[in-house]
Protein backbone atom coordinates (compact mmCIF):
# COMPACT_ATOMS: atom_id res chain seq x y z
CA UNK A 1 0.00 0.00 0.00
CA UNK A 2 0.92 3.46 -0.93
CA UNK A 3 1.97 5.79 2.16
CA UNK A 4 1.91 9.25 1.52
CA UNK A 5 4.29 12.24 2.88
CA UNK A 6 7.31 9.45 2.84
CA UNK A 7 5.65 7.39 5.63
CA UNK A 8 6.26 3.73 5.08
CA UNK A 9 5.50 0.55 6.60
CA UNK A 10 8.23 1.16 9.03
CA UNK A 11 6.82 4.76 10.06
CA UNK A 12 8.16 7.83 9.00
CA UNK A 13 11.59 7.88 10.68
CA UNK A 14 13.01 10.99 9.75
CA UNK A 15 9.64 13.08 12.01
CA UNK A 16 11.35 11.04 15.69
CA UNK A 17 8.76 8.45 15.53
CA UNK A 18 7.81 5.63 14.49
CA UNK A 19 4.70 2.86 14.40
CA UNK A 20 4.83 0.52 17.47
CA UNK A 21 5.20 -3.52 16.94
CA UNK A 22 1.76 -4.83 15.68
CA UNK A 23 0.53 -8.12 16.94
CA UNK A 24 -2.15 -8.14 14.86
CA UNK A 25 -2.34 -6.34 11.38
CA UNK A 26 -5.89 -6.92 9.28
CA UNK A 27 -7.60 -5.94 6.22
CA UNK A 28 -6.45 -3.02 3.99
CA UNK A 29 -8.52 -0.19 5.28
CA UNK A 30 -10.42 1.36 2.35
CA UNK A 31 -13.83 1.28 2.84
CA UNK A 32 -14.83 2.28 -0.81
CA UNK A 33 -13.46 2.52 -4.48
CA UNK A 34 -13.90 6.04 -5.14
CA UNK A 35 -10.70 7.49 -6.79
CA UNK A 36 -9.66 10.74 -4.36
CA UNK A 37 -9.30 13.99 -5.83
CA UNK A 38 -8.49 17.23 -5.05
CA UNK A 39 -12.00 18.07 -4.01
CA UNK A 40 -12.37 14.95 -2.70
CA UNK A 41 -9.18 13.87 -0.86
CA UNK A 42 -8.75 10.73 0.77
CA UNK A 43 -10.03 11.02 4.60
CA UNK A 44 -8.18 8.11 6.97
CA UNK A 45 -10.42 7.58 10.02
CA UNK A 46 -8.91 6.09 13.07
CA UNK A 47 -10.48 4.33 16.25
CA UNK A 48 -8.50 4.22 19.16
CA UNK A 49 -9.54 1.88 21.93
CA UNK A 50 -8.67 0.45 25.16
CA UNK A 51 -10.69 -2.48 26.54
CA UNK A 52 -14.26 -0.45 25.62
CA UNK A 53 -15.80 -2.94 23.40
CA UNK A 54 -19.05 -1.85 23.77
CA UNK A 55 -17.96 2.04 23.16
CA UNK A 56 -15.56 0.73 20.62
CA UNK A 57 -18.29 -0.84 18.52
CA UNK A 58 -20.53 2.22 18.57
CA UNK A 59 -17.93 4.10 17.43
CA UNK A 60 -16.49 2.08 14.66
CA UNK A 61 -20.31 1.74 13.43
CA UNK A 62 -20.82 5.67 13.29
CA UNK A 63 -17.41 6.06 11.17
CA UNK A 64 -19.40 2.85 8.80
CA UNK A 65 -22.18 4.90 8.37
CA UNK A 66 -20.20 8.64 6.94
CA UNK A 67 -21.15 9.35 3.66
CA UNK A 68 -18.19 10.48 2.59
CA UNK A 69 -16.22 8.78 0.15
CA UNK A 70 -13.25 8.10 0.07
CA UNK A 71 -12.55 6.72 3.26
CA UNK A 72 -9.53 4.82 4.48
CA UNK A 73 -10.41 3.40 8.01
CA UNK A 74 -8.11 1.81 10.69
CA UNK A 75 -8.67 0.87 14.36
CA UNK A 76 -5.50 0.68 16.91
CA UNK A 77 -6.16 -1.41 19.71
CA UNK A 78 -3.79 -0.55 22.32
CA UNK A 79 -2.79 -3.62 23.53
CA UNK A 80 -5.82 -4.88 24.69
CA UNK A 81 -7.70 -8.00 23.04
CA UNK A 82 -11.66 -6.79 24.15
CA UNK A 83 -12.91 -9.09 20.39
CA UNK A 84 -13.36 -5.88 18.73
CA UNK A 85 -11.29 -8.27 15.88
CA UNK A 86 -13.78 -11.00 16.03
CA UNK A 87 -16.34 -8.46 15.72
CA UNK A 88 -15.68 -7.17 12.80
CA UNK A 89 -15.27 -10.42 10.64
CA UNK A 90 -18.27 -11.31 12.27
CA UNK A 91 -20.10 -8.00 10.76
CA UNK A 92 -17.98 -8.76 7.71
CA UNK A 93 -15.65 -5.43 8.11
CA UNK A 94 -13.18 -7.06 6.36
CA UNK A 95 -11.85 -4.19 5.20
CA UNK A 96 -11.54 -2.05 8.01
CA UNK A 97 -8.05 -2.43 9.05
CA UNK A 98 -7.48 -3.65 12.22
CA UNK A 99 -4.24 -3.30 14.27
CA UNK A 100 -3.24 -3.98 17.75
CA UNK A 101 -0.23 -3.19 19.85
CA UNK A 102 1.72 -6.40 21.39
CA UNK A 103 1.44 -3.73 24.71
CA UNK A 104 0.02 -0.45 25.48
CA UNK A 105 1.38 2.65 24.19
CA UNK A 106 -0.89 5.05 25.58
CA UNK A 107 -2.98 7.40 23.71
CA UNK A 108 -0.09 9.11 21.81
CA UNK A 109 1.42 5.84 20.68
CA UNK A 110 -1.71 4.38 19.11
CA UNK A 111 -2.50 7.92 17.51
CA UNK A 112 1.13 7.73 16.30
CA UNK A 113 0.90 4.22 14.33
CA UNK A 114 -2.49 5.21 12.68
CA UNK A 115 -0.73 8.33 11.00
CA UNK A 116 1.96 5.91 10.42
CA UNK A 117 -0.30 3.76 8.32
CA UNK A 118 -2.25 6.41 6.93
CA UNK A 119 -2.84 6.57 3.31
CA UNK A 120 -5.16 9.41 3.34
CA UNK A 121 -4.29 13.23 3.21
CA UNK A 122 -6.55 13.97 6.29
CA UNK A 123 -6.68 11.90 9.77
CA UNK A 124 -9.85 12.48 11.90
CA UNK A 125 -9.19 10.63 15.19
CA UNK A 126 -12.07 9.27 16.85
CA UNK A 127 -12.41 8.47 20.75
CA UNK A 128 -13.92 5.16 21.35
CA UNK A 129 -16.20 6.51 24.06
CA UNK A 130 -17.14 9.01 21.00
CA UNK A 131 -19.09 9.02 18.18
CA UNK A 132 -20.05 10.34 14.43
CA UNK A 133 -23.03 11.70 13.15
CA UNK A 134 -22.75 10.46 9.42
CA UNK A 135 -22.28 14.09 7.94
CA UNK A 136 -19.45 14.63 10.14
CA UNK A 137 -15.90 14.06 7.47
CA UNK A 138 -18.59 15.51 4.39
CA UNK A 139 -19.26 18.57 6.34
CA UNK A 140 -15.72 19.31 7.36
CA UNK A 141 -14.52 18.43 3.57
CA UNK A 142 -16.97 20.83 2.14
CA UNK A 143 -15.27 23.56 4.60
CA UNK A 144 -11.98 22.76 3.22
CA UNK A 145 -13.02 23.76 -0.98
CA UNK A 146 -13.85 27.29 0.42
CA UNK A 147 -10.12 27.59 1.14
CA UNK A 148 -7.44 29.32 -0.82
CA UNK A 149 -4.48 27.30 -2.53
CA UNK A 150 -2.68 29.33 0.13
CA UNK A 151 -4.71 29.06 3.04
CA UNK A 152 -4.78 25.02 2.26
CA UNK A 153 -0.97 25.10 2.42
CA UNK A 154 -1.30 26.83 6.04
CA UNK A 155 -4.02 24.49 7.38
CA UNK A 156 -3.37 22.40 10.21
CA UNK A 157 -7.20 21.25 11.31
CA UNK A 158 -10.52 21.62 10.75
CA UNK A 159 -12.80 21.04 13.81
CA UNK A 160 -16.58 21.07 14.39
CA UNK A 161 -18.67 21.58 17.65
CA UNK A 162 -19.41 19.05 20.39
CA UNK A 163 -22.61 17.78 21.04
CA UNK A 164 -23.01 16.24 24.67
CA UNK A 165 -25.32 13.73 25.94
CA UNK A 166 -26.70 12.12 28.98
CA UNK A 167 -28.72 9.56 28.54
CA UNK A 168 -30.16 9.57 25.55
CA UNK A 169 -30.50 13.29 25.95
CA UNK A 170 -28.68 16.22 24.55
CA UNK A 171 -27.33 18.89 27.81
CA UNK A 172 -24.80 20.93 26.03
CA UNK A 173 -23.27 21.85 22.62
CA UNK A 174 -19.69 22.73 22.99
CA UNK A 175 -18.65 25.12 19.98
CA UNK A 176 -14.88 25.24 18.77
CA UNK A 177 -13.60 28.38 19.53
CA UNK A 178 -9.82 28.87 18.09
CA UNK A 179 -10.46 29.59 14.47
CA UNK A 180 -7.67 31.12 11.73
CA UNK A 181 -4.06 31.24 12.96
CA UNK A 182 -3.49 28.95 15.63
CA UNK A 183 -0.80 31.09 17.60
CA UNK A 184 -3.42 34.26 16.97
CA UNK A 185 -6.25 32.27 18.30
CA UNK A 186 -4.80 30.66 21.19
CA UNK A 187 -3.28 34.09 22.84
CA UNK A 188 -6.93 36.09 22.51
CA UNK A 189 -9.03 32.96 23.49
CA UNK A 190 -6.40 30.36 25.09
CA UNK A 191 -5.81 26.77 23.63
CA UNK A 192 -9.34 25.34 22.68
CA UNK A 193 -9.32 21.80 20.79
CA UNK A 194 -12.59 19.45 21.05
CA UNK A 195 -11.82 15.44 20.87
CA UNK A 196 -12.76 13.34 18.55
CA UNK A 197 -13.70 16.67 16.61
CA UNK A 198 -10.66 17.13 14.80
CA UNK A 199 -9.72 16.39 10.41
CA UNK A 200 -6.14 16.56 10.74
CA UNK A 201 -3.51 17.71 7.82
CA UNK A 202 -1.83 14.48 7.78
CA UNK A 203 1.42 16.81 6.44
CA UNK A 204 1.43 19.26 9.24
CA UNK A 205 1.11 16.34 11.78
CA UNK A 206 4.43 14.99 10.18
CA UNK A 207 5.64 18.12 10.34
CA UNK A 208 5.22 18.49 13.93
CA UNK A 209 6.81 15.13 14.95
CA UNK A 210 3.23 13.42 15.68
CA UNK A 211 1.69 13.08 19.25
CA UNK A 212 4.42 13.60 22.47
CA UNK A 213 4.47 9.83 24.26
CA UNK A 214 6.47 11.11 26.71
CA UNK A 215 3.54 13.51 27.95
CA UNK A 216 0.92 11.37 30.99
CA UNK A 217 -1.94 13.54 29.54
CA UNK A 218 -3.16 16.57 28.12
CA UNK A 219 -2.27 15.52 24.64
CA UNK A 220 -4.78 17.33 22.47
CA UNK A 221 -3.51 20.57 23.74
CA UNK A 222 -0.24 19.64 23.33
CA UNK A 223 -0.68 18.87 19.42
CA UNK A 224 -2.52 22.08 19.13
CA UNK A 225 0.11 23.73 20.67
CA UNK A 226 2.59 22.17 18.23
CA UNK A 227 0.35 22.96 15.32
CA UNK A 228 0.61 26.54 16.37
CA UNK A 229 4.30 26.77 17.24
CA UNK A 230 4.70 25.58 13.11
CA UNK A 231 2.82 28.48 11.95
CA UNK A 232 -0.81 26.41 10.94
CA UNK A 233 -4.39 27.50 11.02
CA UNK A 234 -7.49 26.17 12.04
CA UNK A 235 -10.71 26.18 10.35
CA UNK A 236 -14.04 25.89 12.02
CA UNK A 237 -17.22 24.51 11.47
CA UNK A 238 -20.21 25.88 13.74
CA UNK A 239 -22.68 22.50 13.09
CA UNK A 240 -22.17 19.79 16.20
CA UNK A 241 -21.24 16.63 14.65
CA UNK A 242 -19.83 14.64 16.88
CA UNK A 243 -21.63 13.16 19.95
CA UNK A 244 -19.54 13.15 23.08
CA UNK A 245 -21.30 10.74 25.89
CA UNK A 246 -20.90 12.70 29.13
CA UNK A 247 -21.59 10.18 31.89
CA UNK A 248 -20.44 11.26 34.80
CA UNK A 249 -19.11 7.71 35.50
CA UNK A 250 -16.60 8.24 33.07
CA UNK A 251 -15.22 11.00 34.76
CA UNK A 252 -15.28 9.64 38.12
CA UNK A 253 -12.58 6.71 36.73
CA UNK A 254 -10.33 9.44 36.41
CA UNK A 255 -6.74 8.89 37.91
CA UNK A 256 -6.16 11.67 40.34
CA UNK A 257 -2.33 11.54 40.70
CA UNK A 258 -1.75 10.75 37.20
CA UNK A 259 -4.29 13.86 36.20
CA UNK A 260 -2.02 16.09 37.71
CA UNK A 261 1.38 14.68 36.63
CA UNK A 262 0.11 15.03 33.17
CA UNK A 263 -1.29 18.30 33.89
CA UNK A 264 1.92 19.92 35.39
CA UNK A 265 3.98 17.80 32.79
CA UNK A 266 2.55 19.44 30.17
CA UNK A 267 2.79 23.01 31.61
CA UNK A 268 5.73 22.59 32.30
CA UNK A 269 7.02 21.52 28.16
CA UNK A 270 4.95 24.51 27.29
CA UNK A 271 6.60 27.37 29.68
CA UNK A 272 8.96 28.31 27.57
CA UNK A 273 6.65 28.86 24.34
CA UNK A 274 4.36 30.72 26.62
CA UNK A 275 7.24 32.92 27.72
CA UNK A 276 8.71 33.48 24.70
CA UNK A 277 5.37 34.41 23.33
CA UNK A 278 3.89 37.18 26.10
CA UNK A 279 6.59 37.16 28.50
CA UNK A 280 7.35 36.18 31.88
CA UNK A 281 4.58 37.36 34.39
CA UNK A 282 1.54 37.01 31.30
CA UNK A 283 3.47 33.52 30.71
CA UNK A 284 2.68 32.44 34.76
CA UNK A 285 -0.70 33.38 34.74
CA UNK A 286 -2.11 32.22 31.44
CA UNK A 287 -0.55 29.00 32.75
CA UNK A 288 -1.53 29.01 36.38
CA UNK A 289 -5.25 29.57 35.13
CA UNK A 290 -5.03 26.41 32.67
CA UNK A 291 -3.90 24.28 35.34
CA UNK A 292 -5.98 25.90 37.76
CA UNK A 293 -9.21 24.90 35.56
CA UNK A 294 -8.33 21.37 34.27
CA UNK A 295 -7.21 20.54 38.21
CA UNK A 296 -10.47 22.30 39.45
CA UNK A 297 -12.70 20.27 37.19
CA UNK A 298 -10.90 16.77 38.55
CA UNK A 299 -11.32 18.14 41.84
CA UNK A 300 -14.79 18.83 41.27
CA UNK A 301 -16.12 15.44 39.69
CA UNK A 302 -14.28 13.62 42.96
CA UNK A 303 -15.87 15.57 45.51
CA UNK A 304 -19.25 15.61 44.31
CA UNK A 305 -18.38 11.65 43.33
CA UNK A 306 -17.45 11.24 47.45
CA UNK A 307 -13.76 10.64 46.74
CA UNK A 308 -13.00 13.10 49.35
CA UNK A 309 -9.39 12.14 49.96
CA UNK A 310 -8.78 12.54 46.02
CA UNK A 311 -10.48 15.49 45.83
CA UNK A 312 -8.60 17.23 48.70
CA UNK A 313 -5.31 16.10 47.00
CA UNK A 314 -6.71 17.66 44.22
CA UNK A 315 -7.36 20.82 45.82
CA UNK A 316 -4.48 21.37 47.94
CA UNK A 317 -1.75 21.00 44.73
CA UNK A 318 -3.82 23.41 43.27
CA UNK A 319 -3.40 26.46 45.50
CA UNK A 320 0.15 24.96 45.55
CA UNK A 321 1.00 25.61 42.11
CA UNK A 322 -1.43 28.97 41.60
CA UNK A 323 -1.15 32.08 43.68
CA UNK A 324 -4.20 33.49 42.02
CA UNK A 325 -6.47 32.46 44.94
CA UNK A 326 -9.56 34.49 43.85
CA UNK A 327 -9.52 32.78 40.65
CA UNK A 328 -9.03 29.49 42.02
CA UNK A 329 -11.60 29.44 44.80
CA UNK A 330 -14.19 30.51 41.96
CA UNK A 331 -13.31 28.31 39.36
CA UNK A 332 -13.43 25.53 41.96
CA UNK A 333 -17.09 26.48 42.93
CA UNK A 334 -18.12 27.06 39.62
CA UNK A 335 -17.23 23.20 38.52
CA UNK A 336 -17.84 21.74 41.56
CA UNK A 337 -21.94 23.47 41.23
CA UNK A 338 -21.54 22.18 37.33
CA UNK A 339 -20.48 18.62 38.32
CA UNK A 340 -23.19 18.39 40.88
CA UNK A 341 -26.12 19.06 38.62
CA UNK A 342 -24.35 16.94 36.00
CA UNK A 343 -24.87 13.88 38.90
CA UNK A 344 -28.10 15.28 40.50
CA UNK A 345 -30.34 17.18 38.22
CA UNK A 346 -32.14 16.52 35.22
CA UNK A 347 -30.73 16.82 31.95
CA UNK A 348 -32.90 20.10 31.12
CA UNK A 349 -31.84 22.33 33.69
CA UNK A 350 -27.97 21.09 33.09
CA UNK A 351 -28.77 22.38 29.64
CA UNK A 352 -29.84 25.58 30.87
CA UNK A 353 -26.73 25.98 33.39
CA UNK A 354 -24.53 25.27 30.11
CA UNK A 355 -26.15 27.90 28.51
CA UNK A 356 -25.71 30.44 31.04
CA UNK A 357 -22.10 29.37 31.50
CA UNK A 358 -21.20 29.98 27.80
CA UNK A 359 -23.04 33.08 27.53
Amino acid sequence: MTRESGATDEGDAGHGWSRHDLAVDTGDGRLDDTDPTAETPLVTAVVTTYDRFEEATRAIESVLAQTYEPVEFIVVEDGTESGIEVWLTEQGHYSVRYVRHATNQGLAGARNTAIALASGDYVAFLDDDDSWKPERIERQVSALRSLSDGERENLGVVYCAVEAREDGRVTSVIPPENSGNLREAIARDGPSTLQSACLFSKRALLAVDGYDEELVSSVDHDIWLSLAVGGYSAVTVAEPLVVSYDTFADSMMTNTDERIEGVAQFVEKWRPTYVDWFGREEADRRLQRYFARVIARLAATKLVSGSFGEARRAIAVLFERSDQTSYNVATLALLTAEAAVKRFVPPALVRRLAAIRNR
